[in-house]
């Protein structure tokens, strides 16, 4: 697929009508600075009917501030754009590697999905990107020259690696494009990924569907299984009072409402999601049938 970066600069811009199959858009720098075209270019991009992206361009402030900056200002296209930091000038030694990763963490905290990161390919070497290299999509920039081109099928590459990635997902290779519909010059993307991917990456349906059922795959099997419940009277239809809690062996009775509210507290907080929780009917003991299925016989007691 090919594709553009915008901003501000290309204020004019149509994305619309000019060729592409995706459009990243800048949207915030720092914790002040926010695009003030992003909106109205991220309409013609999704009236296109054309894959969509948003990036942050890291600065030199505190990270997790930056972060939570960028996720305000997108929020509405959570789970419909590609959300991407984008990594160089001062913010390379500012921040460096655990600077960035402090970034990508605290988005996925906050929304649930993995950010692309966006540097140039010297970066890549630059720094041990192991830690997030399995998680986190790489961006490449790397150019063979600054001469006009219009797209490339095959973009030239220096043969010298990414580091941790054993290859990109997308590699910007110039910033001197020439396209229909536009008279300045663009930057030029070739994603090694198909619109199944991107959605993907975008945290689309797929990757909702698994996050409103607690079966994110980075999760430990315990994890996904942990839940609370109540049990509600068949007859008066009403709870029973007491909250159990699934902690991914046995269950056990809460025997306070603020141990409930800790437990999901922390739940959220270390997952991103929110625990699932359900009410069991005694015409319907599910519960009963799920003791047996964990081979408990009975509730336990939790602190008091």
């Amino acid at each position: 697929m090919n594709g553009i970066d915008i901003s501000s600069y290309q204020a004019e811009l149509n994305a619309g009508i000019v060729p592409s199959d995706f459009v990243f858009i800048k949207a915030t720098e720092g914790t002040n600075y926010i695009n003030p075209t992003w909106r109205e270019q991220a309409g013609q991009v999704t009236q296109a009917n054309k894959l969509l992206g948003f990036y942050h361009f890291a600065s030199t402030g505190n990270t997790i501030a930056e972060a939570d900056f960028f996720i305000s200002v997108v929020k509405d296209y959570i789970g419909k754009a590609v959300l991407v930091l984008d990594f160089e000038a001062g913010a390379i030694n500012a921040w460096g590697n655990v600077g960035a990763r402090q970034f990508l963490n605290r988005v996925k905290e906050k929304t649930g999905i993995n950010p692309m990161i966006y540097m140039s390919s010297e970066v890549t070497r630059q720094f041990n990107w192991s830690t997030i290299s399995t998680s986190n999509a790489l961006w490449v920039a790397q150019y063979a020259s600054m001469s006009p081109t219009g797209y490339q099928s095959a973009p030239w590459a220096d043969g010298k690696g990414y580091g941790a990635w054993s290859s990109a997902a997308i590699h910007q290779y110039s910033s001197s494009g020439t396209l229909m519909n536009w008279n300045g010059h663009l930057d030029l993307n070739l994603a090694y990924i198909n619109a199944s991917q991107w959605n993907e990456l975008a945290g689309g349906s797929s990757a909702t569907e698994q996050n409103n059922n607690n079966s994110n795959s980075e999760l430990e099997d315990d994890d996904l299984m942990k839940f609370t419940y109540e049990i509600i009277d068949a007859k008066t239809n009403k709870s029973q009072g007491t909250v159990y809690f699934y902690d991914g062996n046995k269950v056990v009775a809460l025997n306070n409402i603020d141990q409930w509210k800790i437990i999901t507290e922390i739940y959220k907080d270390t997952t991103g999601k929110s625990m699932k929780h359900y009410k069991w009917r005694t015409d319907a003991p599910w519960y009963i049938r799920f003791l047996q299925s964990i081979n408990q016989k009975a509730v336990e007691v939790a602190w008091k």
